[in-house]
């Protein structure tokens, strides 16, 4: 680990600051598997080729996202929890329960709800990875910061192409009460 310089900070109050890195990054990997639960989900979910091969691919994504998690723990000298599937598996049930709600209610079917519930959970999980960019840019850990910088334009990526097939599905799924 690079040495980092700060005026009036002793070691315990750096290893405090380290510790609260250590603990967002628990929101970060409980966020990221929730995402790439649903989307290994929606793959299933979804019948057409063109966007099941386009999921397919953010599903692998998410899981190489998820994968990097434990990395940033190591970047601060930390070592990842273990107790997150229990959560991200419990946390997945409820998203996917109340995005079910809500379409239903609009009047959609199926595999469009499963999609259009990535929109949200993919956006929780890019703000808690730009989040970590922005606590190593305030600690002057660089590296941290530059390690999570592309992971973070991936997803917004993954985010424009999700609500592309989202919008793209929406009258089929609402008007004509089609599967995707």
């Amino acid at each position: 680990m690079e040495s980092v310089v700060l005026v009036e900070l002793d070691e315990e109050y750096w290893a405090g600051r380290l510790d609260k890195v250590a603990a967002w990054l628990g929101t970060v990997a409980l966020t990221q598997s929730t995402f790439r639960r649903l989307a290994e989900s929606a793959v299933d979910a979804v019948e057409e080729p063109h966007i099941r091969a386009y999921l397919s691919d953010v599903a692998e994504t998410a899981r190489r996202h998820e994968r990097r998690v434990e990395d940033l723990y190591r970047v601060i000298g930390r070592e990842p929890g273990r107790s997150r599937e229990l959560g991200a598996a419990a946390l997945s049930k409820v998203q996917q329960a109340l995005g079910e709600v809500l379409g239903r209610a609009g009047g959609a079917k199926d595999g469009w709800n499963t999609l259009r519930q990535l929109l949200p959970v993919n956006l929780d999980a890019i703000g808690a990875f730009a989040t970590v960019e922005q606590l190593g840019l305030a600690l002057g850990l660089n590296h941290l910061a530059e390690a999570v910088f592309p992971i973070v334009r991936e997803k917004e990526t993954h985010q424009l192409l999700i609500q592309e097939f989202v919008l793209e599905m929406a009258t089929q799924a609402i008007l004509y009460e089609g599967g995707l």
